[in-house]
This record gives structure tokens, sequence and C-alpha cells, in this order.
């Protein structure tokens, strides 16, 4: 129970306003007595009140000499007795006026206690959290454990608002003080009993006044006020124990005991992570740290694949005995996108699983822009490259975005061992080499995103150098060759088959000798269930109309006039403005094949443009054929979308691959460079 006294100490504006009033009604003052009868508000009248005539009764009544002009009522509440309002110079007339205003300040006096308790517990619970996370802080600044234990006492000091405190703990099996505060602290508080009595007294010890804490200690001294311990339990079977000394301001309330308990299980935490440190430290340094990086990189891991039509993928992921930093991921940027990511960082245990982990989160965030995979790539190389070049480290990736919608596979790879295609059709297959150098590498270069087409059956097959460069016991590398050939012969396999052929394979060619890297592969089967492709010979064909023009750019709308007028003729196109849009882009895709083929191939010399219209049951194909200079149109740059680079180049041909259903090249056939394009009717 709070004293009148302190009440008034923090609410004494609530007694002075009816104070005020009380002179404004009665002409008299109004006072404030104890319960013991002692005057604690005489403010309205400081003329003196003889005690000898006020008596407080066993009863807790107040008998009034009747010589005296006074009438007096108890300010209680519930079983509460806190003491006596008194109205001098008045009568009885006006008791019932000052039983209404004792209601009245007991009623304030409870709002606002109330009031205070919410705002006191708000305070508390911000100073916890703003302590917790200074202790935080004191503990990542300071790897010197006494030193962290010392900065966060004295926080705890300061919130608490307590003249001194101490930690005591075990370290090494000895006996180890804390300290902080303004005072010097007893010497009782070093003595081992006095510790062991506390900790037996239980989880919590308070002693808020001098007489119960001299019950334990008799030789208290007589600035020691009050003490609040609390006990620290820690994970070694030991116990630590925190104390605090000296309420600045009352006694120890509920709320600090349950800030301090709070704040004792960071300190328990704190004291156990720096001994789990020192024990990994001084048993098991290097097996413990392959053990986090190992539990590091298989959080990092993706739970799923995302389902996305056209595509099937397995993967499987070998952590080496010494952990290193590979790592792959899948996720979708649009409905008909897939993104493959697999990466390594050059290096072992924790710190290259941390990068590992950082590297993964900004390819994701990057990616989600629906950016290129080469801009990806250097937008993380520009935010890795410094901490990278500080912790001597590289990473190399390789990123592909696979899009449904186009049947294209869009790559870029900064370092990493070469990717294989396979394409299905022709029986090939080629390196995808690498773009840029790795991250964190100095003069950092790039090449614009590189596009493959794609066909049904094709094949993607990613890895990490501990599939390429597995060595046998003669300490020769499995080498890509090996896994090229496996892919040729077992192409039509299954991904989860392929997978387990290549594994198997390269352990076969290890025999006993021991991984030293991690071992990552994706192996990925374009199904292309979207795709309506298929062989001219398989369509039923309506008409077939050849044609020759010169290589000049001025037989363009000649060109142009011949596509329009044999779409035109197609039987089943829709008379709606999908006709018109069919036609348009038809037109497009082979007026820019034709332009390429003058200004590229023949470069503005003579020579004929040659080819055939073949109108089918399904849509229209075009073959286009030059006798000139061919090329590789996988190796022309796409558009540039990064804005910090706005180069021009590759438009033409990406816009034919976008609005085309097929288009393909061959170079060097028997009748010349090849273009097919093919165009579905709508539906």
């Amino acid at each position: 129970m709070l004293k009148l006294e302190t009440i008034l100490n923090e609410n004494a504006h609530i007694f002075d306003t009816l104070a005020r009033y009380w002179r404004q009604i009665t002409g008299g003052a109004l006072l404030l007595l104890a319960a013991d009868g002692s005057i604690l508000r005489p403010l309205t009248d400081t003329s003196p009140l003889p005690k000898t005539r006020l008596e407080v009764q066993p009863d807790e009544s107040l008998q009034i000499s009747s010589t005296l002009q006074l009438v007096s009522t108890p300010l209680r509440r519930d079983k509460t007795h806190y003491g006596y309002l008194i109205g001098k110079n008045t009568t009885e007339r006006n008791l019932a006026l000052l039983q209404w205003m004792a209601e009245v300040f007991l009623d304030r006096v409870e709002n606002e206690q109330a009031l205070q308790g919410m705002t006191d517990e708000l305070i508390s619970a911000w100073d916890q959290l703003d302590l917790v996370y200074r202790m935080s802080q004191t503990f990542a600044r300071e790897p010197n454990l006494i030193d962290a234990l010392t900065s966060i006492l004295n926080e705890i000091i300061s919130v608490v608002k307590v003249e001194n405190g101490f930690i005591r703990l075990f370290l090494d099996d000895q006996a180890v003080y804390v300290t902080a505060g303004r005072r010097t602290l007893p010497k009782f508080i070093f003595q081992p009993e006095f510790a062991e009595e506390l900790l037996a007294m239980g989880p919590t010890i308070l002693f808020n006044t001098q007489e119960k804490f001299r019950q334990l200690r008799p030789d208290l001294p007589v600035n020691i006020l009050n003490l609040l311990g609390i006990t620290i339990n820690i994970a070694d079977d030991t116990s630590a124990l925190l104390g605090l000394m000296n309420h600045m301001r009352h006694n120890f309330s509920a709320g600090d005991v349950k800030l301090v308990t709070a704040i004792s299980e960071q300190i328990g935490a704190i004291i156990n992570n720096f001994k789990l440190q020192q024990e990994i430290i001084v048993q098991e340094r290097v097996q413990r740290e392959l053990e986090i990086a190992a539990e590091i990189q298989e959080s990092l891991l993706p739970l799923s694949i995302p389902d996305v039509s056209g595509v099937s993928i397995d993967v499987s992921n070998l952590p080496a005995y010494e952990v290193g930093g590979d790592c792959y991921d899948f996720f979708r940027v649009a409905e008909h996108q897939l993104v493959i990511v697999v990466g390594d960082v050059a290096g072992k245990g924790v710190p290259a699983a941390m990068f590992t982990s950082l590297a993964r989160t900004m390819l994701k965030v990057e990616a989600a822009h629906n950016q290129e995979p080469h801009i990806i790539l250097k937008r993380v190389n520009e935010a890795l490259y410094q901490d990278l070049w500080q912790a001597e480290l590289f990473i190399t990736a390789f990123i592909a975005t696979f899009d449904s919608r186009h049947n294209v596979l869009l790559y870029a790879n900064a370092g990493h061992v070469p990717g294989i295609i396979y394409h299905t059709q022709s029986k090939t297959s080629r390196l995808l080499k690498a773009t840029s150098l790795p991250f964190g590498l100095s003069g950092y270069d790039y090449k614009t995103t590189q596009y493959v087409p794609l066909a049904p059956g094709d094949l993607l097959i990613l890895f990490t150098d501990g599939i390429s460069e597995a060595q046998n016991p003669q300490n020769e590398l499995f080498g890509l060759q090996r896994i090229q050939r496996l892919v040729h012969q077992h192409a039509d396999k299954s991904p989860a088959i392929l997978k387990q052929i290549i594994l198997k394979s390269v352990a076969e060619f290890r025999q006993t000798a021991m991984y030293v890297d991690d071992v990552t592969l994706v192996v990925v089967k374009f199904t292309l269930e979207n795709v309506k492709s298929q062989p001219l010979e398989a369509q039923t064909v309506l008409k077939k109309i050849p044609f020759e023009y010169a290589a000049d750019l001025a037989a363009l709308a000649d060109i142009s006039q011949c596509v329009t007028a044999a779409c035109r003729s197609l039987e089943n196109l829709p008379a709606d403005s999908k006709r018109d849009d069919f036609i348009y882009l038809v037109e497009l895709a082979v007026s820019e094949i034709c332009t390429n083929m003058i200004e590229h191939a023949y470069a503005n010399h003579t020579g004929n443009i040659t080819g055939q219209i073949s109108l089918t049951d399904v849509g229209v194909q075009i073959d286009i054929y030059d006798q000139g200079i061919s090329f590789n149109p996988n190796a022309v740059p796409p558009p540039i979308s990064d804005p910090m680079d706005p180069t021009e180049g590759g438009y033409g041909l990406h816009i034919v691959r976008q609005i085309m259903d097929v288009a393909e090249y061959q170079a060097n056939t028997a009748q010349g460079n090849h273009w097919r394009l093919v165009k579905y009717m709508p539906t």
C-alpha cells in the first residue's frame, strides 16, 4: 500500500484544486492529514492547528475537540485507510460536501495512478526493448565477455536507476565478478558464502528494506538501502548472479523485477554463447565451423522447384567433407518465366556460406525486377565487390531465364564452369561459356545476355566444379568432355535418370579419391508443352509460293507485298482484328530478316534472296535463304534494358523472336544460310 505522503508527492495538484473550491464555497481552509493525524497539506491555511486537540482513535476515526470549528471525513477506499480530509472554520452542514470532495480526491488519485502505471509500464517496456537491443549491439561490438558484461551492466544501472550492480559468474572454474556503479561495493559482496546464500534463496531475491536485508547480513552498511538479485541459469549447470543495489527513486517495484528478470535471460544467453564459442575454439574449432557452414548451406537450398509448364528439372547437391559455397535456386519472376541459378563461392567454411547466402538473396531480388541475366549479374557484382575484395573471395554464378512463352533460354555466366545445352533435333551440344568475370574480381566486364532458341527435348546441364574437376587416384580430371558424352548418350532419358547416370559416372571415376569440393548438378529438360511446332511434312500444306528478289533495300516493298498477299489467302484466318495483326506481324518479321540479309549477309553487295511461303492448315511457314556471310544469331546481343548502359543493338532479331512462334537459323546449308519462320493462326 502506498502511503498518503507518497501519493501526495505525485498528486498534490489534485488536492490544491479541491482546496481552492472549498475556500470559494465555505470560506474556510481544507487540510490533508496522514493516517497518524500529522498534517500533510495545510497549503491554504498556515495558521497552527493544535495537535493535542486531534486524536486518532483505535478504530481509525478522528476525535476533534468541540472548541474547534472543524469537520472531518476519512480517506478510505475498500479496506485501505489513507488519512483524513478536514475542513477548517466550518460546521457540520458542510460535511456532505467534504465527504464528496474526499471521494473525488481518491477517484482522481486512483485514475492518475492508473494512468501513471500504464505510462510507467509502456516506458518500462520500451526501456526493456531498447536495453535488449543495446545489449545485443554491445555483445556484437565487444568480443571480450568481461568488457561486454561491464558495458551491459552500466546500461542496466542507467535504465533501472540504481547506484551499483554486479554480476558473478564462473569462467574456467573460477569465480569472476563484473562490477559497475557510483560506489565501491562492500566487501561481503565478494564473499563466496554470500553469493551461495543468495543463490539458495531462489531465482528472485528482493530486499526492499534495510531491516529485512539485515536478517541475512547483520553487518549491513548503513548506506546499503535495498537489493534486487536474479539468478542466471547457465548451460553448463552453473549459476550466475545479477545484483542491483540502492534504487535511487524508491523501492524496487514489480516492474523492475520483471525487467531485470528479462535482462538476466539475455545475459544468460550471452554468457552461454560466449562459453559455446570458447568450447568451439578450444575443442573442435575447425570441425564445428564446417558443421555451421553445412547448416547454413543446407538452409539456402530451395524446398521445392516452382511449377512452370514446358520444363522438367531434377537437382542434386552433395556437400564435401570440407564444406564450400555451392548454391542453386529456382524462382518464378512471371507466369511464363523461370530463373535458374547455380553459384559457387571460392572458399570454405562459414565465410563462404555467408557470402553464398548474400549472393543468393541479391540474385533473387534483382531477378524479381524481371531484368536480363547479364544485368542481374552486373548489379550483384556492384553490391558485393567491396566485401568480396576485402575477404579475398570471389563468386562464380550461372543464371538462366527460361521463357516458356517464346521457348527461349536467356543466360549469362559470371566466370562459372560452362553449362551444356543439348539440341535434340540436331543431336548437337555446345558449352555455354563465361560471359563475364566472377563477382569480386577487379576489371569486371560483361557480354550482354545470350539467347538460345529451344525445341522440345532440348537439355540444359548446369553444375559446379565439384563434377568437372573431380579427380581420380591418378589426379586426372573428370572434365567437360566426359559430361558432354554422357549427355549425348542418354539425352532421351528423364532429368532424374540422367542426373543419376552423371553422378554414378563421377563416383566410378573417382574410385577411392575423396571429394574435396561440393557437387551440385542441375538437369533441365525442355518439354515445351505449349509448343505447336511440327515439321512441315506433318502439316497439311495448302499452297507453296516460291519467291526470289534482289538483295536490295528497294525490293523490301515487293517482298512485303508478296508476304501480305500470301497471308490474306490463308483459309480459316479470323476475319476480325486478329487477321490484320497476324498479317502485320508476319510481314514485319520477314522485313526484319530480309533487311539483316541485305545489310549484313551481303553487306550491301549484290546477291539474291530466295525462299518459299508455305500456307498450311495451322498457319504459315516462310523459308528464306541467302548466299552471303553466315553468323551466329545467339551471339547477337538482345535489346539493352540496363538504363545505365543505353547502347543500341539487337532489336531486329529480338522482335522476330518475340512475334513469331518459331524463328530458327541454320548457316551454310545446301541452299545457303537458312531462316525458318513459323506463325500459327490465332485461335
